[in-house]
């Protein structure tokens, strides 16, 4: 019975170490290949950089600082509000007439706005505000439905919505909040609150 045990594990062992020698001799082939992919790379590089050489063709590099506008670009425009400390972010796709300008082009056309990244796809925008954004609301119950109203800078309501959301079968406590107003600032908070009540 010991030796069946004995042999048992020496197979074990002998297993155990053929499957590793396998795999490392594996990886080794994977690793010879990938030095030979990247020789053959470079080789074929420094053929064409030796045929362009002798053809006498002059390689041009391209200069970031001649980036432009592309088709695609997306402008983001960051707003800092000084008084209540938010920022807000909208983007949007360059429009035709944006398409191939220049920095110094959209520096003319923008003045009132800062460049802090200008790539050919992104471009950022940014500034500051002395007041609030519009980001700010008050949740209440008006006619039966949920409501969102903005705030100004003197807090003074403008209604921007009447919901579908019914507040009958809210509980008492959240009509009771409703009808006092819930103030939330952000839009994704909104978006939130009004979620937690559908």
């Amino acid at each position: 019975m010991k030796k069946y045990y004995i042999i048992s594990i020496i197979a074990i062992i002998v297993f155990a170490i053929l499957v590793i020698t396998g795999i490392t001799i594996y990886n080794n082939m994977e690793a010879n290949k990938k030095i030979s992919n990247r020789n053959e790379i470079i080789n074929s590089t420094n053929e064409i950089k030796n045929n362009i050489t002798s053809n006498s063709i002059e390689l041009v590099t391209t200069i970031s600082e001649n980036e432009k506008v592309s088709p695609n670009c997306v402008f983001i425009f960051k707003v800092y509000y000084k008084k209540c400390e938010h920022i807000v972010v909208n983007k949007e796709i360059a429009s035709e007439v944006m398409v191939n300008k220049a920095r110094e082009d959209l520096e003319s056309i923008y003045k009132d706005w800062n460049i802090v990244t200008f790539r050919n796809d992104e471009v950022l925008f940014y500034k500051e505000e002395e007041g609030i954004c519009n980001e700010h609301y008050i949740l209440k119950e008006l006619e039966g439905c949920i409501a969102i109203y903005s705030l100004n800078e003197e807090d003074r309501e403008t209604l921007k919505e009447k919901t579908a959301i019914i507040t009958t079968y809210l509980p008492e406590e959240d009509v009771n909040r409703l009808k006092e107003g819930i103030r939330v600032d952000g839009r994704d908070k909104m978006n939130k609150a009004l979620e937690d009540y559908e």
